[in-house]
């Protein structure tokens, strides 16, 4: 869209956005999406335009371009060194410069100059993203290209939303003269169900596995974002593709392989023992320590029955949570736990090497370590060297967060020790990283991995080398192939000392065509692997590694740390009648092209969620639904989990309080677009709790409670959140729940709504609805979050029901 620089009174119509044209190519979970725009200055003077454009949260750009009265402007990728060099020498000759920034959160603006009253401009976006994957289905959203939309109430808000609504003062011609066209490919692993929430599509199918989509013909408009759901009706744990093309009359190919191991055969019921380091010196004051505080707070909760843990805060001393060594996981512990974690505070130093030690000699053995710091050692050689010599079968998994981290030196240190580093960019949460891998930890997962590519002739793979794959996460391999594609691969591994064997029979690939996407995808990822492998090195093989991805951003279009865009003007020469090609300089914004997003903004389209004909009927609730994220509820609601499993306002909570809360929590979890699979273990220890304390309550709990906690058992089973070990007890309760439901007169009524209603219309039944029944009215107080985990759970729900 368009923002007006200079504003004049004689400016009436300003931009209007006559077409928008969606173009894709979706396959395996992977897209690039074009998107072709044409809008028209129709006010009486020039205007000096600036492009505003989003992009999903996974999005790369791949490509740019605008045509202006005979100038088209092309965005190309040069080395930032150069870049910078062209920019300031055209500053210092008086040139025009251009530039590219960020807006807001994946919100990306670039100055195209002026525009002549009358005159059209088009504008061609493209980028490649990998698509959201939840619960076998993956979801693709294209923002929507429209003015805003204003509110009728007042909170501060709305009067931003206002403000900029007015300052972006794009307009839409009328409907039977704006086209908005979709057409998009769709490649895919197995047969799947396509589904749009607020488009009417149409779906053309070629075979099992390839279908074209496009919008209904009488339909035009594009109010909100275009979202595509593509439903896989099986899901395998080894599925792929093949795509084959001729080049230099050679026979190639792209084999892509997605792996998503079920490990739970090979998960076992033993005793773990955990020792938590924490840097609380000077540097981590602020909101890194409250995230890191937070990220221990979620690791104690995901601990088991029989596990012993401490936690070592490394100040200019070191504090120990336990007196005596490591002690079990309870009730009284977690309790005590977390308030010490609540009271630590920030010193001067942090004696890193004292805590390595300390867990390294005073907490036994066969442990497993974790280090959250954000600080430079200076004794690094010291410290591995001591390691190397004592760390027996302890493993050690290091957290660096944000950028002045010595990321070599933990590096080297999970390596020494069998664990791995993890590194916490600005703008990431830490709990959701360190969760991530905590998860990992606990859960099985496939090492000492070799693969046989049998007849294939591999010229090279991604990843070269896989250390690790991990339960239920999925995982991608990339091979370029040349000659026949053919026979079967074999991947063979170890899940704790067992033979993990897949083959992988080939020959029941889908055969595709589009080789081009796989091959930018390819690129994407080497280009992030890069990224992350120079942080671990020194000296000429960083340097290596760093041409490298120069040269692999370049040939692929896209940006990367080394990289950035200039833009080429591609003239008509009517004399000569070629093409003329100029560099028109432009200044990035180091910030602009980055992949991580504050996910307190809601994909950069947050204020789109709000007209005035839906929200007339809110209550005072405003404040509360803008003070606490989707996101926000979960990360505070999971960090007050007891440790049986239970989610409750208080801890001395009778037992029908505690299934309540519980099952509310369970669908406030599941309920939303999030990726919660960090959450896995927490919400199985909650579904196990629900069935357990059912059984101590010997069923007799309302019966508004019961429907609550099927709806809730039901719906994690069918996300398929659950391990293998707890299924047949989830099918038991539901049963037996169905059943006192069906005992009684009284509350027949409720089984038939359940089985006859919408799960949506069900759910809302929960809440307090208006005398019309067309709302709910439900009251929402906060006033102590620990002791809120109900209504925040309540709040998450509704904020879920009315996405």
């Amino acid at each position: 869209m368009f923002q007006h620089i200079k504003e004049n009174k004689a400016v009436e119509e300003g931009i209007l956005l006559r077409k928008v044209n969606v173009i894709g190519n979706l396959c395996a979970g992977y897209g690039e999406i074009v998107i072709n725009q044409m809008y028209q200055n129709c006010s009486s003077e020039d205007i000096e335009g600036v492009y505003i454009f989003p992009l999903p949260t996974t999005a790369v750009i791949s490509g740019f371009e605008a045509e202006i009265g005979g100038r088209t402007l092309k965005a190309v990728v040069e080395e930032k060194d150069k870049a910078l060099q062209i920019y300031e020498n055209a500053e210092n000759h008086g040139d025009s410069v251009f530039s590219l920034e960020e807006f807001s959160p994946h919100f990306f603006k670039i100055n195209i100059g002026k525009i002549i009253s009358g005159e059209t401009v088009k504008i061609k976006l493209s980028y490649v993203e990998e698509l959201d994957y939840k619960d076998s289905t993956f979801r693709l959203t294209v923002p929507a290209i429209s003015e805003p939309k204003i509110i009728k109430s007042r909170s501060k808000i709305e009067e931003l939303t206002t403000n900029l609504a007015n300052k972006l003062r794009i307009k839409r011609v009328k409907d039977e003269d704006f086209e908005f066209k979709v057409n998009i490919i769709v490649e895919s692993l197995s047969r799947v169900d396509f589904r749009s929430p607020y488009h009417k599509i149409k779906v053309e199918r070629e075979g099992d596995t390839v279908a074209r989509i496009s919008l209904d013909e009488n339909y035009h408009l594009m109010d909100r974002d275009f979202v595509l759901f593509i439903n896989e009706r099986e899901t395998l744990e080894a599925d792929g593709m093949i795509y084959e093309y001729e080049e230099n009359d050679e026979k190639k190919g792209i084999v892509y392989i997605r792996m998503i191991p079920k490990l739970d055969p090979y998960e076992e019921e033993i005793k773990e023992n955990y020792v938590f380091l924490i840097d609380i010196s000077d540097t981590m004051k602020g909101e890194k320590l409250e995230q890191a505080k937070n990220a221990l707070q979620l690791c104690i909760r995901n601990l088991s029955k029989g596990d012993t843990f401490d936690i070592i805060a490394m100040g200019v001393k070191l504090i120990s949570f336990s007196k005596n060594g490591l002690i079990e996981f309870n009730e009284n512990s977690l309790r005590e736990a977390s308030s010490w974690i609540d009271n630590l505070e920030t010193e001067e130093d942090a004696d890193i090497f004292g805590g390595i030690r300390y867990s390294l000699e005073k907490e036994g053995s066969q442990n497993t370590i974790l280090i959250f710091t954000d600080d430079q050692v200076d004794e690094e050689e010291d410290i591995l060297s001591y390691v190397r010599e004592n760390i027996g079968d302890n493993r050690i998994f290091t957290f660096g967060i944000d950028s002045s981290t010595n990321n070599y030196f933990l590096n080297k240190l999970a390596h020494e020790s069998y664990g791995k580093a993890e590194f916490i960019d600005i703008g990431e949460r830490i709990e959701d990283i360190v969760l991530r891998q905590f998860n990992r930890i606990q859960n099985p997962q496939v090492d000492n991995i070799k693969i046989d590519w049998g007849k294939l002739q591999v010229r090279s793979s991604y990843p070269r080398t896989i250390d690790y794959m991990y339960d239920r996460e999925p995982f991608f391999i990339f091979a370029d192939v040349f000659g026949e594609v053919e026979g079967s691969i074999t991947l063979s591994g170890e899940v704790d000392g067992k033979e993990y064997v897949r083959k992988i029979d080939i020959d029941n690939f889908n055969t595709e065509e589009n080789a081009n996407l796989l091959k930018k995808v390819w690129a994407r990822k080497k280009i992030k692997s890069l990224k992350m492998n120079m942080k671990l090195q020194r000296g000429q093989q960083k340097e290596e590694m760093r041409k490298s991805l120069i040269k692999l951003s370049k040939e692929n279009g896209f940006i990367s740390p080394e990289t950035t865009f200039i833009l080429m003007e591609l003239r008509e020469e009517p004399v000569l009648g070629i093409q003329l090609k100029n560099i028109i300089p432009i200044k990035v914004d180091e910030t602009t092209l980055g992949e991580k997003i504050n996910e307190n903004v809601e994909s950069g389209f947050w204020y789109r969620s709000f007209n005035a004909e839906e929200n007339e009927n809110l209550s005072d609730n405003r404040y509360l639904d803008e003070k606490y994220t989707r996101g926000k509820l979960l990360r505070i609601i999971a960090k007050n989990q007891f440790a049986d499993g239970a989610f409750v306002d208080y801890e001395d909570s009778n037992i029908e309080d505690k299934i309540e809360t519980t099952s509310m929590v369970v669908l406030a979890f599941i309920m939303g677009d999030e990726k919660i699979n960090i959450y896995n273990n927490q919400l199985n220890k909650a579904a196990a709790f629900i069935c357990k304390s059912y059984d101590a309550a010997n069923f007799a709990v309302r019966s508004d409670i019961v429907k609550l906690s099927i709806m809730a058992l039901n719906k994690i089973k069918r996300k398929k959140l659950l391990k293998d070990k707890y299924i047949s007890q989830i099918d038991h309760t539901i049963e037996k729940l169905c059943e006192i439901l069906h005992s009684k007169e009284e509350t027949k009524h409720i089984l038939r709504d359940l089985m006859k209603n919408s799960f949506e219309k069900n759910l809302a039944s929960l809440f307090t609805l208006s005398e019309d029944g067309k709302y709910i009215e439900e009251e929402i107080t906060i006033v102590e979050e620990r002791n809120s985990i109900f209504d925040m759970a309540k709040l998450a729900v509704l904020k879920a029901l009315n996405r």
